[in-house]
């Protein structure tokens, strides 16, 4: 196929010859001047030709130039996301506790149970019992699970109300989550211990905790702001309420009102 310059060179060639054929005709007189002009026409209908070749050349490279461009939009814009991605991933990501621990607790004691009941007397029922018992406790088997709060997205907080979030930005939010974090799990590891093995502080933390559950929070991991106020540096001002209404949107947290309380339950994401 002739490229864009072989045709320009044919069209200046062509372009001469009209412009030799035009010198020549004031020729009329002479005999060949009639072949002349026919020359002339068929020159000038050739030219038409390659100015309609031409054209459709043109035409092909825009549509080629306009699919290139958008292409590069394309890889403009994948290249902006990945660069705002790395300079927003969080310094570290907190994974929530594997339920594995929990149904391996539940194994263990069945375990036991089974050990117990094959023994013959009763000396050896405890004595086994109270064997498999510490080698649990070696082995870390009894962990309790306790779920933590997953970040959010960016995509999840583009997609806040603005008149939700204000001035709020994705650092605070993810920065917030860190902090409800601390006394989630703060909370559940003095509830998973025995009341016995406390010392007073704890103690006293452990029957506040009790006190504080009613039956809307059976079988749910929960703070309220007394525990936020004592185990991270997150305040309660309009800034600490912004991030909740925020995270309550995104699914990671909900409300349970009551008792005098306000209760923030946790949401994992699985």
């Amino acid at each position: 196929m002739a490229t864009l310059e072989d045709l320009a060179e044919s069209f200046d060639g062509r372009l001469e010859c009209m412009r030799t054929l035009v010198d020549l005709q004031f020729a009329a007189e002479e005999i060949d001047c009639n072949k002349h002009f026919e020359t002339l026409l068929n020159e000038v209908e050739k030219l038409e030709n390659v100015l309609s070749v031409m054209r459709s050349v043109v035409q092909k490279q825009k549509e080629e130039s306009k699919q290139i461009q958008e292409v590069k939009l394309t890889f403009e814009n994948m290249i902006s996301h990945l660069q705002y991605s790395c300079q927003h991933v969080p310094v570290h990501i907190p994974q929530p506790a594997k339920k594995e621990a929990v149904h391996q607790e539940a194994k263990t004691k069945k375990e036991n149970q089974k050990t117990s009941v094959k023994s013959g007397n009763g000396s050896n029922k405890g004595k086994s019992a109270e064997k498999n018992e510490k080698n649990s406790k070696k082995s870390g088997k009894c962990d309790v699970y306790v779920p933590t709060v997953e970040y959010v997205t960016v995509e999840e907080f583009e997609g806040v109300p603005k008149y939700m979030k204000g001035r709020l930005s994705y650092s605070q939010v993810n920065g917030a989550i860190d902090e409800l974090n601390k006394p989630l799990k703060e909370k559940y590891k003095i509830l998973s211990m025995k009341r016995t093995t406390l010392n007073d502080i704890n103690r006293k933390r452990y029957e506040k905790f009790k006190l504080q559950e009613t039956k809307d929070t059976a079988g749910e991991y929960f703070i309220v702001e007394e525990d936020i106020k004592e185990f991270s540096t997150l305040k309660m001002d309009n800034v600490g309420r912004a991030i909740l209404t925020v995270l309550r949107h995104c699914g990671r947290m909900k409300e349970i009102r009551g008792s005098g309380h306000i209760r923030y339950a946790c949401l994992p994401v699985y």
